[in-house]
């Protein structure tokens, strides 16, 4: 059976920051907030590893030109490289996730 888990996007995370920081001014909140995502995004777009502490990393890894076989007609297809990005989660964030309560 699955388990269905909530689920917040970027806009409900920047509500639950602005609400909880109220020295400095809304617009100013903002900016940071939008700031710190363009600069993560911005240094994987250029390859570069992000390691956040007691967080996690974002990687970036380029995943080489293969052959692979279409699931409706099994056909051999081509599949061009590409870069993808993957995170490995913090040990801190993973014991907090599988602690029992």
């Amino acid at each position: 059976m699955r388990i269905r888990t909530p689920k917040k996007n970027k806009s409900d995370l920047l509500k639950t920051y602005l609400e909880s920081q109220t020295d400095l001014t809304t617009n100013i909140n903002k900016a940071l907030f939008n700031r710190f995502f363009d600069i993560i995004e911005k240094n994987i777009s250029n390859h570069i590893t992000v390691e956040l502490r007691n967080f996690g990393v974002f990687k970036p890894k380029f995943m080489s030109s293969r052959f692979g076989s279409d699931p409706r007609n099994k056909k051999k297809i081509f599949i061009p490289s590409k870069w993808k990005v993957t995170f490995k989660v913090s040990e801190n964030i993973n014991k907090k996730l599988n602690e029992k309560t």
